[in-house]
């Protein structure tokens, strides 16, 4: 048996590689910031210079506004502190998510042996966190996700180490990490209420963070990026309402197949059961790849047979609050439109991971600790090759769904600013106003006070039209805009190449990292 000072030398070392796979070009890989990514940031720099959001907001709680999303506070303020260290940069905003994956290590680490106990199954499962996709890709960007899954993490090893009054406050804090824990975290004091009725502080406690998670839940704000991403959206409705004009069933049934109640359960049912496929924990992973590695799973393929023995176990031992989390954290991702969301689904990687180590240690048990040290290499042998794709190939190929390029066309901006009256700047790709004051960085203090800042709220979001000299303009309507220009001086567009605005002067091309264009600049 390793001792215990032998195995935390072991796990400050897992920690240290945690760390360092998550920090090692950490501005570079993901090839450049998102539009979610300088919304905190640019936010964050705001409250630290004024004390208000960008849309005047003092202090903004328990939501902040962002595009009309609505994104939870907690990692808006936890950003300040490193944005006021380090500046308004791209390494300060990510720094704070390396430091939360290589921390959720630790957090694992403890759960494992809490659970076990034994310290071989305990470093294993460190060493899991460290290096699986699942937990290393989104803590190499800002996503609230990565606070949710430290503070899930901390509040289980905190449970299972008999500090429940401190589990449940992290519990607590969590609801304000990430809309998503506001489905997971009631029923786990539910759970709670139930499992330990007898002691009156654990469900008083329980009960408090319970009509926390209510009032949250009923908040508009909180459910504002539901219009956007939930199940029964437009296009869903649209669906509905086609199948059933060309539907050749008699009226009634028709109905009864074709309605929004049917829809959403059957969605929600296909969408949930996916969660537990192969295919996406083991094979390929997530649909959006700004959220994973196409063509790779969420956990190493080594693991996919420990991870259902492991189910198998769990429930066999009757660990109900394992088993209760395992299917309770993907109903967030279920009820939304799209299918295998990596970010939504996060909840589950405590439960996951504890899952595979139980499935580990039932052959641990028979096979020795050899075996451990066998899959252990194993495990690494097969990320390397995961690696290796993410380093090299992954930003080239997908540059363009970080939204690349905004910080090349910030630069050409910032450069030639004073030559021009104007400056047009197309959505093709996003919401460009936010790159613009993130990567200049704009004055917060100047954009509070700016007359010439305009938006339009419709369709659940808030549209920037304009601020001092720039105009943002919908993509396919940039050849009319400048055609119907009325004003002289000079203007500066910048555009994607298929809506260019004929005549002018081309200044630059600005090409995504495949070398496939995606803005021209040009004078006119």
């Amino acid at each position: 048996m390793v001792s215990k000072k032998a195995s935390w030398l072991i796990v400050t070392g897992i920690f240290l590689l945690g760390l360092i796979l998550r920090t090692v070009g950490l501005t570079s890989y993901p090839p450049a910031l998102n539009w979610d990514e300088v919304s905190h940031g640019f936010n964050a720099y705001s409250l630290l210079v004024t004390g208000r959001d960008q849309w005047r907001t003092a202090f903004p709680f328990p939501n902040f506004r962002a595009y009309g999303d609505y994104p939870t506070v907690l990692n808006l303020y936890a950003t300040v502190p490193f944005v006021a260290v380090l500046g308004p940069t791209d390494f300060a905003i990510r720094f704070p998510h390396a430091i939360l994956g290589a921390l959720t290590c630790l957090m694992l680490y403890v759960l494992a042996y809490r659970l076990t106990p034994d310290r071989y199954l305990a470093l294993f499962a460190g060493l899991l966190t460290a290096i699986s996709p699942w937990t290393f890709f989104p803590s190499r960007a800002v996503f609230q996700s990565n606070w949710i899954v430290f503070l899930l993490s901390l509040s289980l090893a905190l449970f299972y180490s008999r500090r429940r009054l401190l589990s449940i406050g992290f519990f607590a804090l969590s609801l304000f990490a990430y809309h998503n824990t506001k489905i997971l975290v009631p029923l786990i004091m539910v759970y709670f209420i139930i499992k330990f009725r007898s002691q009156k502080k654990i469900v008083i406690a329980s009960i408090a963070t319970l009509l926390v998670a209510v009032l949250l839940l009923i908040n508009p704000q909180s459910r504002a990026r539901n219009s956007w991403v939930g199940i029964l959206d437009s296009g869903a409705i649209s669906y509905i309402e086609q199948n059933r004009n060309t539907s050749q069933l008699p009226g009634l049934l028709t109905k009864l197949i074709y309605n929004r109640p049917v829809y959403f359960l059957s969605s929600t049912l296909s969408n949930y059961l996916g969660y537990f496929s192969p295919k996406y924990l083991f094979v390929s992973g997530g649909t959006q790849y700004q959220f994973s590695v196409p063509g790779f799973g969420l956990l190493n393929p080594v693991l996919l047979p420990f991870y259902y023995l492991g189910l198998y176990l769990l429930i066999k031992k009757r660990h109900d609050l394992l088993l209760l989390w395992i299917l309770a954290s993907p109903i967030p991702g279920a009820i939304t439109r799209d299918q295998f969301a990596v970010i939504r689904s996060t909840t589950m990687i405590p439960a996951v991971l504890m899952a595979v180590v139980f499935g580990v240690m039932s052959l641990t048990k028979s096979l020795g600790k050899s075996f451990l040290v066998f899959l252990s290499a194993a495990v690494i042998i097969f990320s390397g090759f995961y690696y290796y794709y993410f380093f090299h190939d992954y930003s080239n190929v997908y540059s363009q769904d970080w939204q690349y390029g905004y910080r090349q066309v910030t630069e050409f901006v910032k450069q030639n600013f004073d030559e021009y009256d104007r400056i047009l700047i197309t959505k093709r790709y996003g919401e460009p106003h936010e790159f613009i004051l993130w990567y200049w960085p704009w004055d917060p203090q100047k954009l509070l006070s700016d007359q010439s800042f305009s938006s339009d709220y419709h369709d659940a979001w808030y549209w920037v039209g304009s601020f001092s000299k720039f105009t943002f303009i919908n993509d396919w309507e940039m050849s009319d805009f400048v055609r119907d220009m009325t004003k002289g001086g000079k203007t500066l567009v910048i555009s994607s190449p298929e809506n260019t605005p004929p005549g002018g002067i081309n200044l630059k091309q600005i090409n995504f990292l495949n070398d496939q264009p995606a803005f021209i600049i040009k004078e006119i």
